[in-house]
C-alpha cells in the first residue's frame, strides 16, 4: 500500500511538471540564460551587403556589394548601433562607408563629417531589436511578449517594438534564437518582409552568437555575413554629434522653372520631375521617393496647368529612388509609361497591400494602367509631343529610357548625367554612364538643345554634356 502510494504521487507530481504551460517569459528566460546578456556587443567579419533597391532588372535580386571588412556594435541600453563596411570594389558611396543611429538620430559619416539620415532613424533602430541578444531584450523589456505558436519544438514569440513593428523570433530546442522577423513599410513594395535567419552559433566569452546571418528584405538577401570575431559588453558610447542633433527633416518643396511653353523642370530636393502641358491633360516625367514627393508635385503641377488631369506618368527607369512615388500616380489614374521589362514588377508593387502607412492607392485602391515601352512610344496631342526611347541601359540598369521633347529639343534623364556647380571641372576619366548616354543621344539622332536631368542644380544646355565627357 505505502508503495502504491509513492509510485502514484511520484507520478502525480511528474504530470504536474509536464503540464507546467510554457509562457513567453518562460521561454525567452531559457533562451537568455543560454545565449548569454550583454549590455553592448561588438561583432565582426566579411560577405555582402547588398544595394537594396537597385536591381539592374526590375525583380531580380538586389546586387551583390562583396564586403572586405564588416564591424557592428550596439549598445542595447542606448539604443545605439554603428556600421562600418569596408567595400571590396568600388562602390556608390565609397568603399569605405560608416553608419550610425543613436535612437531617432541618424548619419552617415563621410569626408565632410557627420551627415544626418533622419529618415533612416526608425529603420536602423529596428534592425538592433532584429539581432538575436536585442530580439530577446527587447522582448522581454516590451511588456507585450506573446508565446505565439510552437512549432516542430521551436516556439515563436512575438513583441511589438517601437511602438508599431510586431517581431516574431524563433528559438529553437537548444534555446538559441535561430530566425526573427518583421513588417516594415517601403513606398515602393508596400508591407515589407524583413527576415533575419542564424545559425552555426558558438562561444565567445560566454555568450552564443551566430557565425552566420542572413538577412532579406523585400524578398532578397540583403546581407549574407560570415562572423569571424564577437566582443560582449564592448566599451561602446555612441554620442550625437551636435549637426545632427539640431536636424530636423526639411519639409517637402517643389520649385518650377519654365523650360519652354508648357514645360517645367520641378526640383525643390534631391530628385526631379518634368511637367508637360497638352491641351487637355498633363503627363509628368519621373514619380520619384515617396508619396509627398509626388503630392509635392502634383500640387505645382496643378498650380501651373489648373484642371487639366494628369494622364501619364513617365520613368527613365525602376530603381526605387526613381520610382517609389508611382504609386500616388496610379491612384490618380494616371498610365504608367516605362520600358517594358519594367511592366510585370510594377503591376505587383504598384497592387502591394500597404497597411503599415496606407497611402493613396491603399485607401482607394485603381486598377493600374501600363503602357510598355520596347522600342518608341509617342505622346501627342498635335502641338505638343513626348517621344520615349527603350534602351539597353549602362552599368547602372539594365533598363533605361530617354524621354525627349522635340519641339523645345529637351531630354529628360535620370542618373547617366547629374550636373554640378557651374564651372565644375570635368572628371578626369569620363564616367562610362554618361558616355552611353551621349551614345544614345547620337544613335537615337536627338537633336538636344536642353538637358532636364532627375538630380543634380537643373536644366542645363546639351554642350554641359559633351564638356563632362571630353567632347566639349
Amino acid at each position: 500500500m505505502g508503495k502504491r502510494f509513492w509510485l502514484a504521487t511520484g507520478l502525480a507530481l511528474a504530470i504536474a511538471g509536464c503540464s507546467t504551460p510554457k509562457t513567453a517569459s518562460s521561454v525567452l528566460q531559457s533562451a537568455q540564460e543560454k545565449m548569454g546578456s550583454a549590455s553592448s556587443i561588438q561583432y565582426s567579419g566579411t560577405g555582402m551587403n547588398a544595394f537594396f533597391g537597385q536591381a539592374l532588372t526590375a525583380g531580380q535580386e538586389w546586387p551583390r556589394r562583396e564586403l572586405s571588412s564588416f564591424t557592428r556594435t550596439i549598445n542595447y541600453d542606448q539604443r545605439s548601433a554603428s556600421d562600418e563596411m569596408g567595400f571590396a570594389q568600388p562602390v556608390f558611396g565609397g568603399q569605405q562607408q560608416n553608419a550610425h543611429v543613436n535612437g531617432d538620430k541618424a548619419w552617415n559619416i563621410g569626408q565632410s563629417g557627420p551627415a544626418p539620415q533622419l529618415a533612416a532613424a526608425e529603420e536602423r533602430q529596428l534592425h538592433i531589436w532584429l539581432t538575436p541578444h536585442g530580439f530577446l531584450k527587447g522582448a522581454m523589456a516590451a511588456g507585450n511578449a506573446m508565446l505565439a505558436q510552437e512549432e516542430g519544438g521551436a516556439d515563436v514569440i512575438s513583441f511589438t517594438a517601437l511602438g508599431k513593428f510586431r517581431v516574431d523570433g524563433t528559438i529553437d530546442a537548444q534555446n538559441l534564437v535561430t530566425r526573427v522577423e518583421t513588417t516594415i513599410a517601403n513606398p515602393v513594395l508596400g508591407d515589407t518582409e524583413v527576415v533575419a535567419t542564424y545559425s552555426d552559433y558558438k562561444d565567445f566569452g560566454g555568450v552564443q552568437f551566430p557565425t552566420k546571418i542572413l538577412v532579406v528584405q523585400g524578398g532578397f538577401p540583403l546581407w549574407d555575413l560570415t562572423i569571424t570575431s564577437v566582443t560582449p559588453n564592448a566599451p561602446f558610447d555612441l554620442p550625437i554629434p551636435e549637426a545632427v542633433q539640431a536636424a530636423t527633416i526639411p519639409p517637402t518643396q517643389a520649385v518650377s522653372t519654365k523650360l519652354a511653353d508648357g514645360v517645367w523642370h520641378v526640383a525643390g530636393g534631391s530628385h526631379h520631375s518634368v511637367v508637360v502641358e497638352f491641351g487637355e491633360y498633363l503627363a509628368i516625367a519621373e514619380a520619384p521617393l515617396n508619396e509627398a514627393r509626388s503630392l509635392a508635385v502634383l500640387a505645382e503641377a496643378r498650380k501651373l496647368a489648373p484642371n487639366k488631369p494628369v494622364r501619364y506618368v513617365l520613368t527613365t527607369h525602376h530603381h526605387f529612388d526613381h520610382s517609389g512615388g508611382l504609386r500616388t500616380y496610379v491612384a490618380e489614374g494616371a498610365t504608367v509609361v516605362t520600358h517594358q521589362s519594367n511592366v510585370p514588377y510594377f503591376e505587383k508593387t504598384v497592387t502591394a497591400p500597404a497597411t503599415l502607412v496606407p497611402d493613396m492607392q491603399a485607401k482607394n485602391p485603381k486598377q493600374p494602367s501600363f503602357q510598355a515601352v520596347s522600342d518608341k512610344y509617342v505622346i501627342t496631342d498635335g502641338k505638343q509631343t513626348i517621344e520615349v526611347y527603350a534602351t539597353s541601359g549602362d552599368t547602372h540598369t539594365n533598363e533605361y529610357t530617354l524621354i525627349y521633347l522635340p519641339g523645345p529639343r529637351i531630354l529628360v534623364e535620370g542618373d547617366a548625367f547629374s550636373p554640378g556647380p557651374p564651372n565644375t571641372p570635368p572628371p578626369a576619366t569620363p564616367p562610362p554612364n554618361a558616355v552611353a548616354l551621349y551614345d544614345a543621344i547620337q544613335s537615337l539622332k536627338l537633336n538636344v538643345a536642353t538637358i532636364a536631368p532627375i538630380h543634380g542644380r537643373g536644366a542645363v544646355p546639351s554642350a554641359e554634356l559633351r564638356k563632362f565627357i571630353g567632347k566639349g
